[in-house]
């Protein structure tokens, strides 16, 4: 009796890799369904035999915990860092002023004084139910001012300020006087 031959069947798996595998059945007699079904088999054959390479990705921040002395305003909050106190701006946010900045300022105008008392009562509130408050990416700029993202058990300060429309990006536009 003769060795049968086998006859190659091409299998093409779902990324598109072709791949012949030998095949000692007679393809004439067999079902199109029983084809499919041993294609699909020797490919779940193959690609389990490859190797396989895991990556592990973890949070690339650098998170600080800080405690948290005063909120000044829904941006700037007086913190203790390492035992030491320092005066620090939300990055990415520019939030409604109290007051003018001087007398000759005609973009403030009295609501958004109010959004400002909103504002901050909104930051001193997610402060004081925190279990951690922390900092990210802090940066001192030209002048001595620092600016970090500040991190409300994980939620950024300056996002859940910016959700609730009491502040804008920064560079934005003033949305709380009418033009």
């Amino acid at each position: 009796m003769q060795t049968p031959i086998p006859r190659p069947l091409l299998i093409k798996s779902p990324n598109g890799i072709h791949t012949l595998v030998p095949c000692f059945l007679d393809r004439s007699k067999m079902s199109r369904s029983i084809i499919r079904s041993l294609a699909r088999l020797a490919v779940l054959l193959i690609v389990g035999s490859l190797p396989v390479k895991t990556i592990a990705s973890s949070c690339p921040c650098n998170y600080v915990p800080i405690k948290v002395l005063e909120v000044i305003s829904a941006s700037t909050l007086l913190i203790e860092l390492d035992g030491s106190r320092e005066t620090v701006h939300i990055a990415h946010i520019r939030a409604p002023r109290p007051a003018p900045d001087s007398s000759s300022d005609s973009t403030w105008c009295e609501s958004e004084g109010q959004k400002a008392f909103q504002a901050k009562a909104f930051a001193r509130s997610l402060i004081e139910k925190a279990r951690e408050v922390s900092i990210d990416g802090r940066q001192v700029t030209d002048s001595g001012a620092v600016t970090a993202v500040v991190y409300v058990d994980n939620l950024s300060l300056g996002q859940e300020i910016l959700y609730k429309y009491l502040a804008v990006e920064k560079g934005g536009a003033n949305i709380w006087c009418p033009s």
